[in-house]
């Protein structure tokens, strides 16, 4: 185990992109590139039969599917640093913090998804979910380390910028409905991959979720009660407005003032892992409950498919498998969702019934993932789901991927980092001996 995917550099090689001047296609963004080339894990080893593989986009068009084989997540690179530091890789981590560095934004954000050779694509499409785990990632693994490094590196500026972009993005105003959350980012593509440039008002309780952990990281490596005080405020508005008591679960958000009352397994995975405290441990049990009732599916087989939208022909397997499915329909906002077993969702769970001291219910759910990784033509990855559902908005794929893998590996090694358990200001500020009242 412990697969995470960097592509391969040769001493004495180049890697180069050739446009063809007979078609308008344009790899990266203008001005991407960096004097220092330094490594991302791409996201998913996409056999190289599969549609997907190699599709070229344009900045013109925005193409859907661009590149996807070198192509990294913002969120991938959160959970590659937490699987790396758990490990002992300080290096590897060094590698990927000088690349953060080069890729931040002026602002302070990063962009959703990165060419792990050219860097930026094509708009500035922003979500503060991913920026929460790409911060956390960062934070961890310079707790581990026990240093910033060399100022001249300027991991902690970097980090600085980063949480000031967060704290930004918190509601303030207490009349509104959305008070204490933290706001989506900005860019929209529509489902024809047209892109808009504007903000995100939207509140998702993913997005809070995820930042809220980096936050609390924030809190301990700046040494500033700021991010503390804020991260409280997130914690304790996401149970007040985001959770749903006559369901016993969580909202996916809030949109236009009032609750988004769709059924997303991670909304509820995540935030009771977050809510699981003193105060709130009987909510957290009751989001397990309700997340095995509405999303657990049993007896999936490994599906094999030509067609592209559904194409796999790498993986197989005798067996079926149990685990639990990204959305339930009962709603409208996602009728049709696909009935597959998604890995990443499935650990979710076990990290929730594991926090919650139910381990061999975890087991039971961690164990189908590694059988999953033993089915046949797994190179030791964790395959993200059984079954490809790779037209939008679905956007599944039979691919062994970064985020399961690295969901796979902290469960088993290190599964407090992964939303770790913090109780009140108290708890964090007695772990810091000279706490900055400047603000960021």
């Amino acid at each position: 185990m412990g697969y995470i995917a960097f592509a391969r550099s040769f001493y004495g090689k180049k890697i180069i992109r050739i446009r063809d001047v007979d078609q308008d296609v344009t790899v990266g963004a203008t001005g991407s590139g960096y004097t220092d080339w330094y490594r991302y894990p791409a996201s998913f080893l996409i056999p190289e039969d599969d549609p997907q593989y190699n599709k070229e986009g344009n900045t013109a068009l925005g193409e859907y599917g661009y590149m996807l084989n070198s192509r990294c997540w913002s969120y991938d690179v959160g959970l590659a640093l937490l699987v790396f530091a758990t490990s002992g890789d300080f290096d590897i981590c060094i590698e990927m913090l000088h690349r953060m560095k080069e890729d931040q934004n002026a602002d302070g954000s990063w962009n959703f998804s990165y060419d792990i050779y050219i860097g930026k694509l094509f708009h500035d499409y922003v979500r503060t979910g991913a920026i929460g785990w790409i911060v956390w990632g960062a934070c961890y693994a310079i707790l581990q380390m026990g240093t910033f490094g060399d100022e001249s590196w300027g991991f902690r500026k970097m980090l600085q910028k980063a949480g000031t972009w967060l704290i930004n993005h918190q509601v303030t105003d207490p009349s509104d409905p959305r008070y204490g959350l933290l706001r989506g980012g900005y860019g929209i593509y529509n489902n024809a991959y047209d892109y808009t440039d504007k903000d995100i008002e939207w509140c998702s309780v993913e997005h809070q979720c995820s930042a809220l952990q980096a936050l609390e990281g924030l809190s301990l490596v700046l040494k500033n009660k700021r991010y503390k005080e804020c991260a409280e405020l997130v914690r304790d508005q996401l149970y007040l407005r985001c959770y749903d008591k006559e369901n016993c679960r969580f909202f996916q958000g809030i949109n236009g003032g009032k609750p988004d009352e769709a059924w997303a397994l991670d909304c509820t995975t995540w935030a009771g892992m977050l809510i699981s405290s003193v105060l709130h441990s009987g909510t957290a049990k009751a989001c397990l409950e309700t997340a095995k009732e509405t999303y657990l599916t049993e007896g999936k087989p490994i599906v094999q498919s030509m067609a592209k939208d559904y194409y796999n022909q790498r993986y197989y397997s005798d067996r079926t498998f149990s685990g639990f499915k990204p959305y339930s329909d009962r709603t409208a906002d996602y009728a049709g969702a696909p009935d597959i077993v998604w890995t990443e969702g499935t650990l979710g769970y076990a990290a929730l019934a594991l926090m919650l001291g139910q381990p061999e219910e975890a087991k039971k759910y961690v164990d189908e993932c590694i059988e999953l990784q033993n089915c046949g033509g797994s190179s030791g990855g964790v395959p993200y789901v059984n079954a490809t559902y790779g037209m939008m908005p679905w956007e599944f794929h039979v691919w062994e991927s970064v985020v399961s893998s690295a969901w796979l590996y902290l469960i088993i090694h290190n599964p407090d980092v992964l939303f770790p358990r913090t109780l009140r200001q108290v708890y964090f500020m007695a772990k810091i001996t000279a706490i900055e009242d400047e603000r960021p």
